[in-house]
């Protein structure tokens, strides 16, 4: 479900300007999950500590916490209308292949990418989701986040986020859907006063019965009784 419409960015950028992310959204928790390259990541934080012109995974593993502390703050989250933000950093990743031994040169760092996951519970149903970005500033005025929201029973919905068109809303349609939902309260009331109904019909049809009986049996008791005035004795 979409709050609003909001037109793609062209992609005119190099491959090294765009990085990735996931929102899942779930009832009442959000996933996080960025995916950027290694030169993007190198604009926000000094990777290369040694200068050597190679970067290895314990620099980059040692980059994590300043690209943590980055994220978190240059992402603006509201859930709900209320101010909220990524939640608990749980990982980072890196896909290439055989990172722990392997050394990135400086023509592959545009291809080299690490994720950053982050969750984000929610004490009732996720309604909305709205994020804003204040990474530009660092990574480039060129820079595109492609963006996928994801949420049970509906389809991906793709978003572009770049320095124009920095914001977006989501909205999950589940809270508009749940109103229309009886609550287990109301069906219980509701089959208690349909009993009582029926036992209170039962209760006024016994009594409507009842009353007629007794008319009826005295009527015929009265027909039963012989007349004291029925023939004169004749002398």
């Amino acid at each position: 479900m979409l709050s609003c419409v909001m037109g793609t960015s062209t992609l005119c950028a190099h491959p090294a300007d765009v990085s990735q992310l996931r929102v899942h959204v779930e009832h009442e928790r959000i996933e996080f999950r960025f995916t950027i390259n290694v030169a993007a990541i190198s604009r926000v934080v000094r990777i290369d500590s040694n200068h050597d012109n190679q970067i290895t995974f314990s620099e980059i593993t040692a980059a994590v916490p300043a690209m943590r502390d980055f994220l978190t703050r240059a992402t603006l989250v509201s859930i709900n209308n209320e101010s909220a933000n990524l939640g608990n950093f749980v990982k980072h990743e890196c896909f290439w292949p055989h990172p722990e031994t392997s050394t990135i040169m400086p023509q592959e760092e545009g291809t080299r990418f690490v994720d950053f996951n982050f969750t984000k519970p929610w004490p009732k149903d996720v309604e909305d989701v709205w994020l804003g970005f204040k990474v530009f500033e660092q990574l480039g005025d060129l820079h595109v986040i492609q963006c996928i929201f994801q949420q049970p029973g509906e389809h991906d919905t793709p978003v572009d986020f770049s320095a124009t068109e920095p914001e977006y809303l989501y909205d999950t349609g589940w809270a508009a859907a749940d109103t229309v939902k009886p609550s287990t309260t109301d069906k219980t009331s509701s089959g208690k006063q349909a009993e009582a109904a029926i036992r209170n019909y039962w209760m006024l049809l016994g009594s409507v019965l009842g009353t007629l009986f007794i008319i009826l049996s005295a009527n015929w008791w009265q027909k039963r009784r012989p007349r004291q005035d029925a023939d004169p004795k004749i002398n």
